[in-house]
């Protein structure tokens, strides 16, 4: 009876045991946290009436990398726009930053502080072959990479323009030819004047070529760039937009608006949405941004912000022959902070790949981006009814420059400073050259103590 009692306690201890081992076992799942910002990417499984969400993908692709690697937690973060730089500053002081971050905000300095994962360890050949070499070379620091590229470009904005074809053919303007719509500067002006026209007749336009804001520094600085301006001197040591060049497109923009009456006023106060509203209203007949903004009017019309869809091509910024082409370039990707847990690496490191494959890199089809693979852009938009708008986009960022630098300058300190010298331009405060005579000084004082 006793060998029978002891071996029922030795059974119970042996089954509390096993069950110990194994909730210890799940409670060691490797945890991996994550930060994005809004993207609104349909998942495989959407159906396509459904107007998706910032949340869909990032839960989707969390729970499918679960479901392949059962040993992990994925844990995701939407964050907004707007608080994105401060969120990533305020956890690196406090050492709580996520695992794996879209680089909405970097910062080459956080790479040279040894905060991120150099990821030339991880990448197969085929990926370096396959990824644009501007994309990865947006994440070298030092001779090692530093971001998984994901995006080619961003929303398009300071990269082209949008045009209405029904409000070109009722004002008899002809758009600008496929394959490119290239188009000159004095081709631009002669149908901005036309687009622009009074319906009340009370002598002042109430229908316009297009739009400025002083606030939106990707577009409004393109056109500096038109007239041939760069802001910064060939080795990045000077701010020097406040040249002769620089001044000619801030004059024209002035001009623009009170001389040609081919922009409304009011655009010292405006942003890059009134823009966008004024586009969608029929107000103006120009607006800006790539292949995503395309997306944007039929998601607004299911999210019931736009009453009905409208036709839109796309055309690159108009430019002078003896300056050529020019548009904003840049890329985007996942950053991956250091990790001291050597398997929780090999794990984080995995999941970067999956966010970054070939199907996960295709799911930006959903948003009309161009991707930062050559293998997807290739095939995703072959039998597309946007394929000769996406070629027209690819074709005008491939004259893409960096308008603010290259990643060896912390640009976002003299944002401020520079919407200022357009606010004080638009408003005629200052004159052009005055305003980014004033931003210029800042901006070197800032940058580089002069």
């Amino acid at each position: 009876m006793k060998n029978t009692r002891r071996l029922g306690v030795t059974l119970v201890l042996a089954l509390c045991l096993v069950a110990g081992f194994a909730g210890a076992a799940a409670a060691e799942k490797i945890t991996i946290t994550w930060w994005i910002n809004p993207w609104r990417i349909a998942p495989p499984d959407m159906s396509p009436d459904q107007a998706p969400t910032a949340e869909d993908w990032p839960r989707w692709v969390s729970e499918e990398f679960m479901r392949l690697n059962p040993d992990v937690e994925v844990v995701y973060e939407v964050v907004t726009n707007a608080g994105y730089s401060e969120k990533i500053s305020a956890a690196i002081l406090a050492r709580r930053t996520p695992d794996i971050m879209k680089d909405l905000v970097y910062r080459r300095e956080w790479a040279e502080r040894g905060l991120l994962e150099p990821i030339d360890d991880y990448i197969d050949p085929e990926d370096w072959e396959d990824w644009y070499d501007y994309a990865l070379a947006k994440g070298e620091v030092n001779g090692k990479h530093y971001i998984f590229p994901w995006n080619n470009s961003s929303n398009g904005m300071g990269c082209a323009m949008l045009i209405n074809p029904a409000i070109f053919a009722a004002r008899g303007v002809q758009l600008p030819e496929l394959p490119t719509r290239s188009w000159t500067f004095d081709e631009f002006l002669e149908a901005a004047k036309k687009l622009s026209w009074d319906e009340d007749g009370d002598g002042v336009n109430d229908h316009y070529a297009l739009a400025f804001a002083a606030s939106d520094l990707h577009n409004t600085t393109a056109w500096l760039y038109v007239f041939g301006a760069r802001m910064f001197n060939e080795d990045e040591t000077e701010v020097i937009i406040n040249s002769p060049e620089g001044v000619a497109g801030l004059q024209f923009m002035v001009d623009a608006i009170y001389e040609y009456q081919i922009a409304p006023k009011g655009a010292e106060g405006m942003g890059i949405y009134d823009i966008i509203g004024l586009f969608h209203q029929g107000k103006t007949a120009i607006g800006y941004g790539g292949p995503y903004e395309i997306g944007r009017i039929d998601r607004y019309v299911r999210e019931g912000q736009l009453k009905e869809a409208f036709k839109v091509h796309i055309a690159p910024f108009p430019h002078f022959p003896e300056i050529g082409p020019v548009a904003l370039h840049t890329s985007g990707g996942f950053v991956v902070f250091r990790q001291t847990d050597p398997v929780k690496r090999e794990k984080v490191m995995e999941f970067a790949k999956f966010l970054t494959n070939f199907e996960n890199t295709a799911a930006l089809k959903s948003l009309l981006y161009v991707t930062a693979r050559k293998s997807v852009n290739e095939v995703i938009y072959q039998d597309s009814e946007f394929a000769d708008e996406v070629g027209v986009y690819t074709a005008a960022i491939s004259h893409g420059v960096p308008f603010f630098g290259s990643q060896e300058v912390d640009f976002s300190k003299v944002e401020p400073y520079l919407q200022a010298a357009f606010e004080a331009a638009f408003a005629r405060t200052k004159t052009p050259q005055q305003a980014l005579d004033d931003f210029a000084r800042e901006a070197n004082r800032i940058l580089f103590g002069k």
